[in-house]
């Protein structure tokens, strides 16, 4: 036993030699080269037994606990989407941190997308939140996409094209000069003097200009309509070109009841179209509203009102692969970049100014109302648009208060 209690101890002599030799050798500050240098030159200095301080490192941090600079970023993003999405929800809302995920994610994916805020303001205005709507427009989802839009930005994927949805979107384009010849008639029977008559003839050049507009968005619904669909287009374009040659020769003739014969007819015309417009459209938002309804239950088999309320994202790209794209809010909120884009462009023009403000303000107006209907009020033609002139008014304001929101975080 003592013999081995010996060898132990010669066994933890020898390390802590081997020790003290270690330290002795880390501490030397000189390189190999330049010790070679020394000793040539000078006498070997004795070993000193000290070394100099080192400042003592903090304690290591378990790696788990350090993020990565991808989880740091990851939770910068984080905490902006709870933020907007707490601000919309203040606003009533439905799901708002799936809408500001989906949306925030159809901006990064575009260099020349808006701002988040903004696309978040206009998705606000439209639904709320309730990505599954079906307007009386035809217009459906996140964006309120109608299939003219869609077509204007090359979606691929279903959509519900109706019979009764052509004739709707036929009758609410060309019915928009016999509008125009209307309001300059009007304007003329209620007093007939100089000034009046300089800005019926003013009017009537604009009414000519903006003749077609809207018209050529129609062609982009051919492929869902037969060939007769175009031809009528075509003949409704004619006659309301003939309708504002006449109300011109009427004008230079100064006959009153000429005037306001021509003045009812063209009024008649007008709310036939109209009509046609509000019925034909109804039936394709009831049809779709419908089918829509019947899908859900069929593959979840629960009610329809159940499922959009519990699982609305979901249902929506269910919705896109079985009956229209426009159901799917990550295919609306990408729509929604690329076609804020269109009007953004558009706005500029029609703006004529550098103001960012106004530019914005314009570019709400030509997303709610159209460039028929915007370019028509801008001229007078028409003489207020309450909805879209609350809308240019309303979607600035939620896109500072989310600006806001963010700044504040």
């Amino acid at each position: 036993m003592s013999g081995n209690r010996r060898a132990l101890q010669i066994v933890l002599a020898l390390l802590i030699t081997i020790v003290a030799a270690a330290l002795i050798v880390t501490c030397t500050t000189s390189s190999p080269k330049a010790h070679k240098s020394v000793v040539a030159k000078q006498p070997i200095a004795a070993p000193t037994a000290t070394c100099a301080a080192i400042d003592p490192l903090p304690p290591a941090e378990p790696s788990r606990n350090v993020p990565t600079l991808a989880e740091a970023a990851q939770s910068a993003i984080d905490r902006r989407v709870k933020a907007l999405a707490g601000e919309l929800a203040s606003m009533w809302t439905r799901n708002p941190e799936e809408l500001v995920a989906v949306v925030d994610d159809a901006a990064k994916s575009d260099p020349r997308s808006p701002s988040v805020t903004l696309l978040l303001a206009i998705a606000h205005a439209e639904t709320n939140g309730k990505i599954l709507d079906v307007s009386e427009a035809g217009a459906v989802g996140l964006a309120q996409a109608t299939p003219v839009a869609i077509r204007q930005e090359a979606l691929d994927g279903k959509m519900f094209v109706t019979a009764d949805y052509l004739t709707g979107s036929r009758a609410y384009i060309m019915k928009k000069p016999l509008g125009d010849a209307d309001t300059i008639a009007s304007m003329l029977l209620t007093k007939d003097d100089a000034k009046r008559r300089a800005r019926a003839k003013r009017l009537l050049v604009s009414a000519l200009e903006l003749r077609r507009e809207g018209v050529d968005e129609l062609a982009l619904l051919d492929r869902f309509a037969s060939p007769h669909y175009a031809a009528s287009i075509e003949r409704a374009d004619e006659h309301n070109l003939t309708r504002l040659r006449e109300l011109k020769k009427l004008i230079a003739q100064r006959d009153k009841r000429a005037l306001r014969r021509y003045r009812d007819n063209v009024r008649g015309e007008y709310r036939s179209l109209k009509q046609t417009q509000v019925v034909a459209w109804k039936r394709y938002q009831d049809d779709l509203i419908a089918a829509r309804d019947r899908a859900l239950e069929e593959h979840y088999g629960r009610s329809a009102a159940v499922v959009k309320k519990e699982r609305p994202y979901e249902a929506g790209e269910y919705l896109a692969s079985e009956l229209d794209l426009r159901f799917s809010a990550r295919q609306m909120a990408a729509f929604l970049v690329r076609h804020l884009e269109r009007k953004s462009d558009e706005a500029r023009l029609l703006a004529d100014t550098d103001d960012d403000d106004r530019i914005e303000e314009m570019t709400a107006a030509l997303y709610n109302g159209g460039s028929h209907n915007v370019k028509r009020m801008l001229a007078g033609l028409i003489a207020s648009l309450p909805e879209t002139q609350h809308y240019m008014r309303k979607v600035p304001q939620t896109r500072r208060r989310l600006d806001a929101t963010i700044a504040s975080r």
